[in-house]
């Protein structure tokens, strides 16, 4: 997706598929790894409360187990 795994990039690219393609969608389910990035708090990190929170509200994230295969 990018070229590093930072904060930023996830919160940009969570923010664009909320209103791009799934802007209709009441809540989006997102499965995603461990990885330390993939959570709500990088929305805090890189928008506004107010926008951080918008996005948060529609979100559902569920993390793949640490040790799954």
């Amino acid at each position: 997706m990018t070229d590093h795994r930072r904060r930023l990039e996830w919160a940009t690219f969570v923010r664009s598929l909320l209103d791009g393609r799934y802007r209709d969608a009441e809540k989006v389910v997102l499965v995603m790894d461990q990885l330390n990035t993939h959570s709500a708090a990088s929305l805090y990190e890189a928008f506004a409360p107010a926008e951080a929170r918008r996005l948060a509200d529609r979100l559902e994230i569920h993390h793949t187990p640490k040790h799954g295969s």
